[in-house]
């Protein structure tokens, strides 16, 4: 089975608290942005990792705002699930932006990155956000599955979601994007983390944080 959550943060003890005692071998655990367990490269953050790898499960996370973008880079690239990731541990995968993956049967579309608050706006495109390249790969790879998925996994909201969540949330290219996503693909599930609620918006669209969702 898949599952879904949010946030992480590279805290073991908030992953540990959640409700995950009904995954089993062979499920999968999806992390909606900010996974945070790459980070420093710390003796504790190893120390985490390899706890983390003694799980059941797998561990597939998209990228949020708050990630080290150069240090996930610098893990192999490996096919998985008919797409491509970066290879953490055994059994930790960060999902590449725009890729659909076929997990147990169904197709699901992801897209990482986010925009951490600023006071000013960024003056370039930081690492946190997809660079246009990617967002063609995304339109391309939805396109060729004739715009229809199971599930999207993304930690940004579609901007009109997130305004209907919080009327005072900033909106930036990546809101705007997935807005346009919303609107073009059919999907089953959108599960997005980047607001730290746990909200049901309506039967598809679910903003997640804390709670663990099975698929």
């Amino acid at each position: 089975m898949i599952f879904v959550t949010g946030d992480i943060h590279g805290d073991y003890d908030s992953l540990s608290e959640r409700d995950l005692g009904k995954l089993k071998k062979g499920d999968t655990l999806m992390i909606t942005g900010d996974f945070g367990f790459v980070w420093d490269n710390s003796n504790k953050e190893k120390s985490n990792l390899k706890k983390l790898a003694k799980k059941k499960f797998d561990i597939l996370f998209v990228e949020g705002a708050h990630e080290n973008f150069d240090l996930l880079k610098e893990y192999q690239e490996v096919e998985l699930y008919q797409g491509k990731a970066y290879q953490i541990e055994r059994n930790i995968y960060c999902l590449k932006r725009g890729e659909i993956y076929s997990i147990e049967g169904k197709t699901v579309f992801a897209l990482g990155g986010g925009l951490p608050p600023y006071e000013d706006e960024p003056t370039h495109t930081p690492p946190s956000m997809p660079t246009d390249d990617e967002l063609k790969y995304a339109v391309d790879n939805i396109q060729s599955h004739r715009r229809l998925v199971d599930l999207i996994i993304t930690h940004e909201a579609p901007a009109s979601v997130k305004r209907m969540i919080d009327r005072n949330a900033t909106v930036n290219d990546l809101n705007i994007f997935l807005d346009t996503v919303m609107k073009n693909t059919r999907y089953g599930k959108w599960y997005f983390g980047a607001l730290h609620r746990d909200r049901a918006v309506s039967d598809s669209l679910v903003c997640v944080f804390e709670e663990v969702h099975k698929v």
